[in-house]
């Protein structure tokens, strides 16, 4: 899907009605009331019937063949910040942990093989040692951590399904390690930058208690699933983020401005008001944010992240 400027509330319509869509996911009926079961008309089609068979990632075929009482409502919904009622929470991937027993069951292999099938797939990169041979500053891992503290932050806000371009803004819009090189001398002024920086952003919008989460988050990924795994979560965190990186770099060099932009139903009902106030993404800035991030992956490989 192309990423204009009204992707944001396509892409609301568009989970919403594939979690409707999705049986083994969630109960349409149990969600919405767009269904009016004591309709008069007897021949009225279900929701469910009509959206059967649509390609779902078409915004216009699916609100053309939503009733005007189901716009109305998706509308309403939108307009109160209500979307979040209806799109279950994401269940991060670190939130799993074994503890270390005494004496292993026989039985039980203490791996966390299962749990690591959901992190995201681990980048390879070279060994530290290759990269340099200056001994790395004590401020490495607390720069690391205000990387991870943003990260952390930003899979939340965007409820696990991170869009490469905006996401990117909004993470080095919070994360000043990748922004404008801050080194950090202690870890929690590494964190504490970052919930300073979401609570002063134009772009986020955000409270105490998320920050709060995202403080647990930063130590369940810093813990790691287990003791002998203790550095996986975070090489897993920042190989997502690379990801994102690399995925917003690409997107960035290949999408060109339209100087006539067709208006859809759709469009003309949502028009241009979310992304038309992000600010350009620096892509010389991204491309220098993707080698740190390699740079800091080898670093792990090598060191770990206990703060002594």
């Amino acid at each position: 899907m192309s990423h204009n400027a009204d992707d944001e509330s396509k892409n609301k319509m568009i989970d919403i009605l594939k979690r409707m869509q999705d049986e083994d996911n969630i109960d349409i009926d149990d969600l919405v009331e767009y269904d009016d079961v004591d309709s008069d008309d007897g021949n009225e089609i279900g929701l469910e019937e009509r959206i059967k068979g649509l390609n779902l990632d078409d915004a216009d075929a699916v609100w053309n063949a939503l009733t005007e009482d189901e716009r109305n409502e998706f509308e309403a919904l939108l307009n109160q910040g209500d979307v979040g009622s209806i799109l279950p929470q994401w269940e991060p991937w670190w939130m799993y942990h074994r503890e270390t027993k005494l004496v292993e069951e026989v039985t039980d292999g203490g791996t966390d093989d299962e749990a690591l099938k959901k992190c995201p797939v681990l980048k390879s990169v070279p060994k530290f040692e290759s990269l340099t041979s200056v001994k790395p500053s004590p401020a490495i891992k607390n720069n690391i951590t205000n990387v991870l503290a943003s990260y952390v932050f930003i899979a939340r806000y965007f409820n696990g399904d991170v869009e490469p371009v905006e996401g990117t803004i909004c993470f080095l819009n919070i994360c000043d390690n990748l922004d404008s090189n801050t080194n950090f001398e202690e870890p929690a002024i590494a964190v504490e930058s970052v919930v300073q920086k979401c609570l002063q952003s134009e772009l986020i919008q955000t409270d105490e208690a998320s920050l709060e989460v995202m403080k647990k988050d930063l130590f369940l990924v810093i813990r790691g699933p287990s003791e002998e795994n203790s550095k996986y979560y975070c090489k897993a965190a920042l190989s997502h983020l690379h990801q994102i990186l690399s995925k917003a770099k690409s997107q960035e060099k290949v999408s060109k401005p339209s100087s006539v932009t067709v208006k859809t139903d759709f469009s003309r009902k949502f028009p241009e008001h979310e992304k038309k106030h992000l600010p350009s993404l620096d892509v010389s800035k991204v491309k220098k944010s993707i080698k740190k991030v390699e740079y800091y992956l080898s670093y792990i490989e090598s060191f770990n992240m206990d703060f002594e």
